[in-house]
């Protein structure tokens, strides 16, 4: 039935964007450069719900799990293989699949002249940016009113000729010269709709407000899961993506633990300054690598795991990104909770776990709990169970992590588990759990990745 929902939805879509089309005036390309720094706030996408922290792990694990399977279809579509991908995807080689749309963090922004409020899903694993469009065939449950083309003044459909209409692997030409575009995520979302260009307005947290022309997709005809978001903007390498349109040297993010009733920070710009005022501790850098078979991701130099006082017997070769096919390779997202690992690897630091913890695997533990060990359950707070700590070491650093930042205790329960998952395939994906309370900054002049510990 779903993949009768597809082809219906594809077929509804001609007529749509056709009409859409009709907006047009005086088609234009996006090319916009950008000079100065901006600081936005990020929201949780569970803030505000009331939860406990175990509650918000369980939800974030869940998302985690969804994001894996998304994350290995991206993978393996993205370098010619078809595992895991629908008879429909697999008839249809020229279309991108990127990682789920059921994200993590929300980045309020607005489009258009005036501007109409948008809360898009940050995702640092793709590149297109979009937002749900009025009028819609089929669109999904959204915080705000959908974004109305025909309201804004400066909302121009770009032309088949655009340099950024022919970025999109799967576009279109619909008549009078309107680029339209198909996006696919490896969870099943779909959008399409009219590629345009509007103007974008950033507000930063210091009451600056900021404007870019940018290409973005104006979804009318879209299935999926947005996760109470509006659109996704996509800060990966690619030429579609926010980072690359308004030419961003650098971007930085510090995340807040999930229960906190703060907001993260994400800053873009040049950065020359200013960057770790919040830090408390040192900064760490690696390289940042590229797979031409996966352009949009950002891959490090994974190199090994120290659990307790030993450093686990894991080849290199566990982490290493095959030239051959993009397959294995370690990246940073911030869109997965929970970080992945493949199956041999995981295997290993779980032992290594169980082997100091010396406590049983838990056999009440649910499937949204990760991997736990049985405690003895408190009725009342008390000292949390002593566990080895966890060091992840990457080419030139060395990431010494936080408890709360990989175990979730839960005493009264009797379970300590840990957040870490099955990546599914041999690539593995560094979490936003981990990242928590820590200032990371891309820096894509210097092709580093850098970080340092922080009251976020």
């Amino acid at each position: 039935m779903k993949q009768a929902m597809k082809q219906a939805l594809v077929a509804l879509a001609l007529p749509l964007l056709l009409a859409a089309s009709l907006y047009a005036s005086a088609p234009a390309d996006s090319t916009a450069a950008f000079a100065g720094d901006v600081r936005v706030d990020l929201t949780h996408v569970d803030a505000g719900k009331q939860m406990s922290r175990r509650e918000l792990i369980r939800r974030a694990m869940r998302r985690s799990k969804a994001r894996a399977a998304a994350l290995s279809v991206a993978r393996s579509g993205n370098n010619g293989r078809h595992a895991g991908k629908s008879a429909e995807e697999q008839q249809q080689p020229g279309v991108a699949v990127r990682p789920s749309g059921d994200l993590e963090y929300l980045v309020d922004l607005a489009i258009g002249t005036p501007p109409q409020p948008v809360s898009a899903l940050l995702d640092t694993g793709s590149d297109l940016i979009w937002t749900q469009c009025a009028p819609c065939a089929s669109c999904l449950p959204q915080p705000d009113p959908l974004f109305t083309p025909g309201a804004s003044s400066s909302y121009e459909p770009m032309r088949c000729s655009g340099q950024l209409c022919g970025e999109i692997l799967h576009h279109a030409c619909q008549r009078p010269d309107t680029c339209t575009y198909r996006y696919n995520y490896g969870d099943g979302t779909t959008t399409l709709g009219v590629y345009a260009t509007e103007r974008f307005t950033f507000s930063s947290s210091s009451g600056e407000r900021v404007s870019a022309l940018l290409g973005f997709g104006c979804g009318s005809m879209n299935i999926g899961s947005l996760n109470n978001g509006s659109g996704i903007v996509g800060f990966g390498r690619n030429p579609l993506s926010l980072v690359s349109q308004m030419s961003i040297r650098r971007f930085s993010y510090c995340l807040t633990p999930y229960a906190s009733a703060r907001k993260s920070t994400l800053l873009f710009g040049s950065l020359t300054a200013g960057i770790y005022d919040d830090a408390n501790g040192p900064v760490q850098t690696t390289r940042l690598l590229q797979s031409p078979h996966n352009p949009t991701f950002y891959y490090v130099p994974f190199t090994g795991v120290t659990v307790g006082t030993r450093r686990l017997r894991i080849p290199l070769s566990a982490f290493a990104l095959s030239p051959a096919d993009g397959s294995g390779g370690v990246i940073v997202d911030s869109g997965t909770a929970l970080t992945l690992f493949p199956a041999a690897v995981l295997t290993e630091v779980v032992r290594a776990f169980r082997a100091q913890l010396r406590l049983p695997f838990a056999n009440s533990s649910g499937p949204d709990d990760g991997v736990c060990f049985a405690t003895a359950p408190m009725r009342r707070r008390g000292p949390p169970v002593p566990v080895p700590r966890m060091v992840f070491h990457f080419e030139g650093a060395d990431l010494d992590l936080p408890r709360r930042n990989y175990i979730l205790d839960d005493q009264r329960r009797g379970s300590l588990c840990l957040l870490l998952a099955d990546s599914g395939d041999s690539g593995s994906t560094i979490g936003n759990f981990l990242q928590q309370d820590m200032r990371v900054l891309y820096d894509l002049e210097a092709e580093t990745l850098s970080f340092a510990p922080a009251d976020c």
